[in-house]
């Protein structure tokens, strides 16, 4: 008899899909220098979406995960910076690429498309779906994840549409300001040029006569 393999858990199939996009990501970039601050930027960052929801799914299992209160924390205030820290220079933080599917558009490797075709089966996975029912917060793990890698978001990710801001109404009762406050408004700038000068009359000279005016109709009317 074959033994039956275990099944993977969410955690597992997760962490497995983000490291096949790593391994693809490494093996894209050039080996300089230069990109280097960038390479571990990504890694980092997408090491903390594994972190983040391996934490998740070990916390709705222990039955730990409640909905965190927002309260207004007290300002605090940066420590005094040290001489020696103020005579190093920062260095320079790249900038995040927020282009939609950067990340698959900069390592296109097939490591890199087959951990987002296991990303895509995982989203229509019932288990994870049940815990984004139970969980919406895991949502805010996955989109990010889903915008780097060029993944159309599911039913299930899709955040509802921002109400739109009231436009103040306006007042019927107000009265329109009348033509004597409408004059009061300053000119526009090419309105307040001074007018040129009228042109002098041509005077006609004797005997001659003004040409008669050419018609448009039909001959001998």
């Amino acid at each position: 008899m074959t033994a039956v393999a275990p099944a993977q858990s969410l955690t597992e199939r997760f962490s497995f899909a983000v490291e096949l996009v790593l391994r693809g990501f490494s093996l894209s970039l050039p080996k300089d220098r230069a990109v280097a601050p960038f390479a571990l930027a990504t890694w980092n960052r997408l090491r903390r979406l594994v972190a983040r929801f391996s934490a998740l799914v070990a916390a709705i299992e222990a039955g730990r995960l409640s909905t965190p209160r927002r309260s207004l924390a007290p300002e605090r205030q940066p420590p005094p910076l040290s001489p020696e820290s103020q005579i190093q220079p920062q260095a320079q933080e790249m900038p995040v690429p927020k282009a939609y599917g950067w990340l698959l558009t900069l390592a296109p490797e097939l490591n890199t498309r087959v951990g987002r075709a296991q990303i895509e089966s995982l989203l229509a996975d019932p288990a994870l779906l049940a815990l984004l029912a139970q969980a919406p917060q895991a949502g805010r793990i996955l989109r990010p994840l889903c915008h780097m890698l060029r993944i159309p978001l599911p039913q299930c990710l899709r955040l509802p549409p921002r109400p739109r801001r009231p436009r103040p109404a306006a007042r019927c009762d107000e009265p329109k300001p009348g033509p004597e406050a409408r004059s009061k408004r300053p000119k526009p700038i090419w309105l307040r040029w001074p007018k040129s000068p009228p042109l002098p009359r041509m005077e006609q000279a004797p005997g001659f006569a003004r040409p008669a005016r050419t018609g448009t109709g039909p001959p001998g009317g």
